[in-house]
């Protein structure tokens, strides 16, 4: 009796095994999602259209932020040939990086000091000589007719009667500060960036190269330091050719003994910057101001700037830009012209450099594939 209900109480192999296995069974795979089932690809779908969405708002919103880092690295990229020249002499990186960042920042405060109560004084009061000018216009008879027709005289007179320099600028005095404000803090903004992307470009550079493949990161080495060079040749040479024509025109508003000629010739260099119709547009604007004061230094300074854009496009700007890559004027137009669409006028003052860098590429890596087939 006992030897049977030891037995019986005593527990069997094969429930043992059973009692293991049983886990293992509950552990195995089930069947595998297919992924081309309509339920996955809906899903799937629904959350990236989501993804995107979210993503094109905060870039969106990030818009100003994106181009102040994008002006700072092509301001970066224009003064690293400076600072190149000065490692290949023995100068420390960093040292050279000060040296080009301190100057710049000297350059820029002692022009602004030099120019900034002047340009107050003569703007405000070009602003203020406004409404006399514009009755003075109204002498002239298809002038008269015009404004009869159209009372543009009389709204010009009553938008600049009685209107300082803040509230042309910005509409009321709170609007001229927080653009004042704005302005500053953008501008801080953008100059310590320019000076940690002028230090940290090699390693930036360096970086960026790991992501690609060591049997072709040699060739995307040179080419990335080919854009480089042609995009900074373009930016500090748009900048030259800018700063002459200002010049040019500050020596020719002197010799006419034009008034307010230094906000003009300001307005000069700053339109020049801008690709292919901005000296154009510069000229038709200090030209007419010209005109406002005499007629007759209204054509001198025309035909001055009809002879100094030749003299510019054939003689100055090949030359000044004989480093960077030539743009031919169809790129340039499109690029400005989609650059101005996208970002307005600072869109297109970086479209040029930025196709500059892409002709580059297109020149060393697709022709010769092409050639060679």
């Amino acid at each position: 009796m006992d030897d049977a209900e030891t037995q019986q109480s005593a527990p069997r192999a094969g429930t043992v095994a059973t009692v293991v296995e049983a886990p293992s069974s509950a552990r195995r795979r089930g069947l595998p999602f297919r992924r081309s089932h309509p339920y996955y690809i809906g899903f799937v779908g629904g959350l990236g259209v989501i993804v995107c969405y979210y993503l094109a708002e905060s870039l969106l919103a990030v818009t100003t932020e994106l181009i102040l880092i994008l002006i700072a690295l092509l301001i970066a990229v224009g003064l690293n040939p400076l600072v190149e020249r000065l490692t290949a002499r023995g100068v420390r990186r960093g040292l050279a990086v000060l040296i080009v960042a301190g100057g710049g920042l000297l350059l820029l405060a002692a022009f602004i000091t030099a120019i900034a109560q002047p340009l107050a004084t003569q703007t405000s009061g070009l602003i203020g000589s406004m409404p006399q000018r514009l009755e003075t216009l109204e002498r002239n008879r298809t002038i008269a007719n015009l404004d009869q027709r159209y009372n543009v005289v009389g709204r010009l007179q009553s938008m600049f009667s009685g209107a300082d320099t803040a509230q042309v600028i910005a509409g009321s005095i709170l609007g001229f500060g927080e653009f004042l404000v704005t302005s500053i803090f953008e501008t801080f903004t953008v100059i310590v960036m320019t000076v940690y992307f002028l230090g940290s470009l090699p390693a930036i550079r360096t970086s960026a190269l790991r992501f690609v493949p060591a049997s072709r990161r040699s060739r995307v080495a040179l080419l990335s330091e080919g854009v480089l060079d042609r995009m900074g040749g373009y930016v500090s040479g748009a900048a030259t050719v800018a700063a002459l024509a200002g010049l040019a025109a500050f020596l020719m508003l002197g010799v006419l003994q034009v008034e307010f000629l230094l906000p003009l010739a300001l307005l000069i260099a700053l339109t020049d910057l801008i690709p292919l119709v901005g000296a154009t547009i510069g000229a038709l604007l200090v030209t007419i101001v010209v005109f406002l004061d005499s007629p007759v230094k209204a054509l001198a300074a025309g035909l001055f700037f009809i002879v100094y854009q030749q003299f510019e496009n054939f003689l100055i700007y090949p030359r000044v830009m004989s480093r960077s890559v030539d743009v031919p004027p169809m790129v340039a137009v499109i690029a400005a012209l989609i650059g101005a669409a996208l970002l307005g006028v600072v869109g297109a003052l970086l479209a040029i450099p930025l196709a500059a860098g892409a002709i580059y590429l297109f020149r060393e890596v697709v022709q010769p594939r092409q050639d060679a087939m």
